[in-house]
């Protein structure tokens, strides 16, 4: 299924990646498609766009930024790469642009950091997330939380040194957890994470931002702390 969303570094012109290895530019007063370019030797799993760069995440194992050459192309800026032999399902980048973090299929989160012009981009940690694959990765400021098939939603604080602390695990659902999104509360200086899944419901976390680091299988005081209530799909 192709991705598809608005690239403000064209302007009126949006992405799409897909099953067919190819990344696409898209005309939206038409939907004309302006270039199709093979990008990846294996299904791109995911497209974020940050500063005019578009970022790729591919089951051939690695992350490719994609920026603008001349009037009408885009052109090769970098490729971000972590352990080998496995498939990267998502990528995200922070609101400065200077970490990208991809989620794998050996339940790995993988992030660098750099700049954008990928001169200086460098594998800063990869760190076992889940015991299966991590599906869904999305970031409130310093904090990162990670969606996978084991049903688990974790939540990350980045610290110095670009180290990912575990501070909370989140439970709740009967599938995999397939969707999440992060969005801002003025309660207590926390925030609200969103996350669905093949079990057909819609939860809402209230996560506090003063949560302490946890200890993996310590979930208690998380689970008290987080407030949730579910919407069951008609």
């Amino acid at each position: 299924m192709p991705r598809l969303f608005k690239w403000r570094g064209l302007y009126c012109k949006a992405c799409s990646g897909s099953w067919d290895k190819t990344l696409k530019v898209w005309k939206l007063s038409d939907l004309k498609c302006l270039e199709s370019i093979k990008v990846h030797d294996d299904t791109i799993n995911g497209l974020v766009a940050s500063e005019g760069i578009v970022y790729s995440a591919s089951a051939d194992g690695k992350i490719k930024g994609w920026g603008k050459e001349g009037k009408n192309s885009q052109g090769l800026k970098g490729i971000l790469e972590g352990h080998k032999e496995v498939l990267i399902n998502l990528v995200i980048v922070s609101e400065d642009g200077k970490w990208v973090y991809g989620g794998g299929s050996d339940g790995f989160m993988m992030g660098w950091e750099g700049s954008m012009n990928f001169e200086s981009w460098k594998l800063v940690n990869e760190t076992k997330a889940h015991q299966m694959v991590v599906l869904r990765m999305c970031q409130m400021g310093e904090f990162l939380c990670s969606g996978s098939v084991d049903r688990s939603i974790s939540i990350w604080k980045r610290e110095v040194y670009s180290k990912l602390s575990k501070v909370g695990v989140i439970s709740g659902h009967e599938g995999l957890v397939k969707c999440l999104q992060a969005s801002p509360s003025n309660i207590c200086g926390g925030f609200l994470l969103y996350s669905g899944n093949l079990d057909k419901s819609i939860r809402v976390w209230w996560v506090p931002k003063n949560t302490v680091n946890r200890d993996d299988h310590d979930t208690s005081s998380m689970e008290s702390a987080v407030k949730s209530s579910s919407i069951m799909l008609c």
